[in-house]
């Protein structure tokens, strides 16, 4: 497919109207987002080498006899916390938003959270230690970290995501030469997309790194596990401050949800003069009224802004549902892998297997999938492939309904894993049964998630734009919500039904969006 070419560093020229039938291909790409990549891959191996311990850590009491644990809150209020603070490190990027767009600009906001999120990790670690150690300071040093660890994570994720593409110069479209000597003409709509299918693929890099944070957690206890996050994401705001200079950051709007509001509150009040008040405002070269104010215009204009970031919104709406499946794996998942034959393996390592399904199957559905597709003139647009990515997340689960199943029905403890025998012994069903899981759920975000990501960007507004991308994951903090309702009910002999109300609410979002955009023709 030619959109999948090689491209030489050629002679280019601008476009003209009669080569609008010439093929597309990428641009290139500045190694000011690559660079970018790269801290955002060591942030996210951060996040996900924490995260990935934390069930286990939250569950388990020190003297567990089968899994490594820690503060000893059993498995429904371990879920519980762990929604919990998905909800909030959810929601902590609509913050980060408001600073970048509104006030400080993109890259002063990354720096602090970078900050903020190093000082947090460090008190999860040196807490962790301390618990123990001396048994005490675990629980309080959680609470007061996580906390600063949702308020960092929270102000770098959106804003790094949009910074990316701020260190991809504005181009008009050019011709190009390719290597079999033929004629093409660069599309910025294809480098976007290339760029952000390589982040999400850096993120799984990223959260391979759990791997190793389990793999420590057994060996040498959750204070060293957490030690590997904390020097990462050191390591990854120490690149940021080396090349501060060097990054090119769009300035901050100024306020712009003020901004919306006083054009209503302006629109109001002109409305309700009269027509020979209204002809008497007249317009100054500088594109301002007299007093200073902003024109009619303008007011329309900043209007239209907030219009189309709300538009860009409604394509999030089934996002919920989807987020719900994807924090199983850090929460329900991880318990039921403890009820089965984990075969000498951490219980917590199994999440592993969905960024391995992601790196593999990401760059088949980049370079294959989607270029055979549209060689066909078959019409899978992002909309379709959110569709999509929600139905196999509901693969994923309605089959983890299917195991959770067949561990109820398997000796020696029946729907009661654990609890028989003096306890701590396994049913005995073999814990590589949810690699599917797994695998399901990476295509489900190679799909949905990367595909929302790109129409958060290329739909909002310019002044709008992390604003935009933090209500993204605003959306991603109502699954942690439904989570939280889910996790009263996340406890043998239920989960079942837990697995299998959540395979419902996917399907209805996957069906309900497709059958959305076939009413309306798109």
């Amino acid at each position: 497919m030619s959109e999948n070419k090689e491209i030489d560093p050629p002679q280019v020229a601008s476009v003209d109207p009669s080569e609008d039938e010439l093929p597309a291909v990428r641009g290139p790409v500045s190694y000011k987002v690559w660079l970018v990549q790269i801290l955002y891959l060591m942030e996210r191996a951060a996040f996900y080498g924490l995260s990935q311990p934390l069930q286990n850590y939250l569950q388990l009491s020190r003297d567990d006899p089968v899994r490594p644990g820690g503060l000893g809150l059993g498995q429904a209020r371990a879920v519980l916390v762990l929604y919990v603070w998905f909800a909030y490190s959810y929601s902590t990027p609509l913050i980060g938003g408001l600073l970048s767009d509104c006030w400080l600009g993109r890259r002063k906001t990354i720096q602090i959270g970078f900050i903020i999120y190093a000082l947090g990790l460090a008190i999860i670690t040196a807490t962790a230690f301390t618990e123990r150690i001396y048994g005490a300071g675990g629980l309080p040093g959680f609470v007061v970290g996580m906390f600063l660890v949702g308020a960092g994570t929270g102000t770098v994720k959106p804003n790094i995501t949009v910074f990316l593409i701020d260190q991809l110069p504005e181009e008009e479209p050019k011709v190009v030469k390719l290597k079999d000597g033929s004629s093409a003409v660069t599309s910025r709509e294809l480098t976007i997309r290339l760029i952000y299918n390589v982040n999400y693929w850096c993120i799984n890099v990223g959260a391979l790194f759990g791997i190793v944070t389990t793999n420590v957690e057994l060996h040498a206890g959750f204070g060293f596990a957490f030690l590997i996050p904390l020097g990462l994401i050191i390591a990854s705001a120490t690149g940021f401050q080396v090349a501060y200079l060097k990054f090119e950051t769009a300035p901050s709007t100024g306020n712009a949800i003020a901004n919306v509001f006083n054009a209503l509150r302006r629109r109001r009040e002109a409305a309700q003069r009269t027509a020979d008040q209204t002809t008497e405002v007249a317009k100054q070269s500088s594109g301002q009224q007299e007093d200073g104010t902003p024109t009619p215009e303008q007011d329309a204009a900043v209007i239209a802004d907030a219009k189309r970031a709300i538009r860009a919104c409604l394509v999030f709406l089934p996002f919920p549902a989807l987020f719900l499946s994807i924090n199983l794996m850090d929460t329900t998942l991880v318990a039921q892998a403890g009820s089965m034959q984990t075969h000498g393996l951490p219980n917590d390592i199994l999440f592993s297997l969905n960024p391995i399904s992601v790196l593999v199957f990401l760059p088949f559905f980049q370079n294959w999938i989607y270029p055979a597709l549209a060689k066909r003139k078959i019409d899978f647009s992002p909309k379709h492939r959110v569709g999509a990515g929600l139905f196999c997340a509901a693969l994923a689960i309605g089959y983890a309904a299917g195991i959770q199943h067949l561990i109820y029905v398997t000796g020696p403890c029946f729907d009661r894993p654990l609890k028989c025998l003096g306890g701590g012994i396994p049913n005995d069903v073999s814990v590589g049964a949810q690699t599917p899981t797994y695998a399901f759920l990476g295509w489900a975000e190679i799909l949905a998630i990367v595909s929302g990501t790109e129409l958060a960007y290329s739909r909002a507004p310019g002044s709008m734009k992390s604003i935009v991308q933090a209500l993204f994951n605003i959306f991603s903090a109502l699954g942690s919500v439904l989570g939280i309702a889910v996790s009263f009910a996340a406890y043998d002999p239920n989960m079942v039904i837990v697995y299998g109300a959540i395979t419902g609410l996917l399907l209805l979002a996957s069906f309900g969006l497709e059958a959305t955009m076939f009413v309306r023709g798109k």
